[in-house]
């Protein structure tokens, strides 16, 4: 870096400038006044002075030795890329050696949202080892979140030259959505289309169940005869007798999110914009916020993606308002991470603006999938459209994600009324849907895991030709 360079990154300070007027003032005074003592007094600030004047003059730099003011360190975050919402992140605050001596540096909060404490931090001489500075926040949203700015100020040891202040290149991390771990897996579709996998089927063939005990015949295995039925009996008649079990087969599940509405608990909020979009979709800065039902949703879709997906089922995942992002049915945990990463990536926070209809051309599901949907069934869109997938022979879970409970901070008479209209018609929506044979539950994980338990004593119904 060039003499010119060095100097528009450091400036002297305020007190170089007093330094340097201080002796110049008792100069003129002991030429005055005729004391000599007053010189003596200002000789080690002019000392101070050129030594810290000659950083930057070859002249000085020889005399004293210095090797002149190098480039600022360079202060960044390092921590991890991916984590878990609602758990702990810790942030390490990296600096660079330099012939810095303090940096005053901005460390992450440890809120999410608060404002970062300002710290001054003794930096590394050069030919030492860069100094970490390790603080934990909270992750609590999911999303794409800026956990932290490192803007700093870096003085040198005599506190006359500065740099700065510089903006840190901001530090993002992916939040993914939590799995609740207590959600049971739900039942087995009428027709599953694997064959292997944790559920129980009617399906003679390979598995664990057993299905009965029968004379052996061509095509059984040697290792299914079983050897105590067989020896029980004698004469003539005796005959090899063989278990046979019941398959036992995977499922698949879509979850389907309605995402056209973004609403808190709060009525009063309803009419106003719920989410501020970033220039990058789904990127949002930290800050406290109230869950709304878009949060819900994703926690919701997260957790029974996880329960199903530990007992290796195929989970999908589709969007009714922009079905072309589907994710297809697979398994494996590999699986489990891509649903998440897409959730925090994808999942689209409508503002007031947008219109609320679903898109049209949404694509068929395999044959007898289980279908999650959730909404918050403000109109009837998705009420037909769930039970037409209940009338095609799928089971199907509507998950209401609407907070609750609902209130107003306002005594608006026709706010009130106007509530009143709108909780008689999610009540009525949800009663067609319980009559159509589509159980209908609340988001809480307790009475979840409950419906999706009872969702295997459902009727099945066929498919109407």
């Amino acid at each position: 870096m060039s003499w010119l360079a060095r100097r528009r990154l450091w400036y002297p300070t305020p007190a170089y400038s007093r330094a340097i007027a201080l002796p110049v003032v008792l100069a003129s005074v002991a030429l005055v006044v005729g004391r000599v003592e007053l010189v003596l007094l200002g000789a080690p600030l002019a000392l101070a002075v050129a030594l810290a004047h000659g950083r930057h003059t070859g002249l000085a730099r020889a005399w004293t030795g210095a090797a002149g003011l190098g480039p600022p360190p360079d202060v960044r975050v390092l921590g991890p890329e991916r984590v878990d919402a609602g758990s702990q992140v810790q942030l390490a605050t990296s600096m660079a050696p330099s012939d810095g001596q303090i940096v005053t540096v901005l460390l992450p909060p440890d809120v999410q949202g608060g404002d970062g404490q300002r710290v001054a931090i003794h930096a590394p001489s050069p030919g030492q080892e860069p100094r970490q500075v390790v603080t934990r926040m909270e992750a609590t949203t999911w999303g794409t979140h800026v956990l932290s700015r490192p803007h700093h100020l870096i003085t040198t040891d005599d506190a006359f030259w500065v740099a700065g202040p510089f903006q840190g290149d901001p530090f993002e991390a992916k939040v993914l959505p939590a799995v609740a771990a207590r959600l049971p897996s739900g039942p087995l579709p009428p027709r599953p289309a694997g064959m292997v996998g944790a559920h129980r089927t009617r399906r003679p063939g390979e598995g664990t169940e057993l299905h009965e005990i029968a004379p052996f015949v061509p095509g059984d295995r040697l290792r299914r005869i079983d050897w105590r039925v067989t020896s029980r009996q004698a004469g003539a008649d005796e005959r090899l007798f063989a278990r046979r079990t019941l398959v036992d087969a995977d499922a698949d599940v879509m979850c389907c999110m309605d995402n056209r509405y973004d609403l808190p608990a709060r009525v009063d909020d309803w009419s106003a914009t719920t989410a501020v979009n970033t220039e990058d979709e789904g990127r949002t800065d930290t800050g406290p916020s109230e869950r709304t039902s878009v949060d819900i949703a994703v926690d919701t879709v997260s957790s029974v993606a996880g329960a199903y997906l530990a007992h290796g089922d195929r989970v999908g995942l589709i969007d009714l308002s922009a079905p072309t992002g589907m994710v297809r049915p697979a398994s494996g945990q590999r699986h489990l991470i891509r649903l998440r990463n897409h959730l925090a990536q994808h999942t689209r926070r409508p503002t007031s603006g947008d219109l609320a209809r679903l898109a049209q051309g949404i694509p068929a599901f395999p044959p007898g999938s289980i279908i999650v949907v959730t909404s918050v069934f403000l109109d009837d869109e998705v009420v037909r459209l769930a039970a037409g997938w209940r009338r095609a022979g799928h089971p199907v879970l509507a998950v209401d994600v609407l907070p609750g409970p609902l209130f107003l901070t306002t005594r608006d008479h026709a706010l009130a009324a106007a509530l009143s209209v709108v909780q008689a018609e999610r009540t009525e929506r949800l009663s067609t849907l319980t009559g159509h044979g589509v159980t209908v539950t609340p988001a809480d994980p307790a009475r979840l895991a409950l419906h999706l338990a009872r969702l295997a004593r459902a009727p099945r119904r066929s498919r109407h030709r």
